[in-house]
């Protein structure tokens, strides 16, 4: 199965507007789809760069990984549950870089839902190793960029079974 979504410019939250359509199977449902996705963009007026065809990834835990850069602190590094789950649950944690990856890895284990990442209810554990290298990666970044990077949110950023990754299924950067 395959994913379609928009692609533009302003698009911070395609699925509030419809505009990511899973579990594509045939040729006929991913044309479906891209006529639905380009009418429901032409009538919301968003400005399209295209349809992202992608391979669907139904597997793993969804977590977030994003960069704020606060007028105090500068940038900011936060990891936790993702997709709808962040913005429901607010399980999160943040540091200022730099740090390291016993620092990282701490992050993971204050979040309330890091029972996730081991495995529940028969579920396997996730590759914890890839997502404490995304998180460190992405603080290298913010280092690097600094000022000119405001906001990152990748998310959802899924962490498969152990030994296999993490990909990010949508990310949004601002820059100065």
């Amino acid at each position: 199965p395959v994913v379609m979504k928009a692609s533009g410019p302003h698009l911070a939250h395609k699925t509030e507007l419809g505009l990511v359509k899973v579990g594509l199977t045939s040729a006929s449902q991913v044309r479906d789809a891209y006529r639905e996705l380009t009418d429901i963009a032409r009538f919301e007026s968003v400005d399209l760069d295209g349809i992202l065809v992608c391979q669907m990834i139904d597997r793993g835990v969804e977590m977030m990984v994003g960069v704020t850069h606060d007028a105090l602190f500068g940038p900011t590094v936060t990891v936790g549950l993702g997709g709808v789950l962040v913005e429901v649950l607010h399980d999160t944690a943040v540091r200022v870089p730099p740090f390291g990856e016993k620092e990282a890895r701490d992050m993971l284990g204050e979040l309330r839902g890091r029972a996730l990442l081991a495995g529940v209810r028969g579920g396997a554990a996730v590759d914890v190793d890839a997502l404490v290298e995304v998180v460190l990666r992405v603080q290298r970044m913010a280092l690097e960029l600094g000022d000119d990077l405001t906001e990152l949110d990748i998310n959802p950023l899924v962490v498969l079974g152990r030994g296999q990754g993490a990909v990010a299924l949508d990310a949004l950067a601002v820059c100065r």
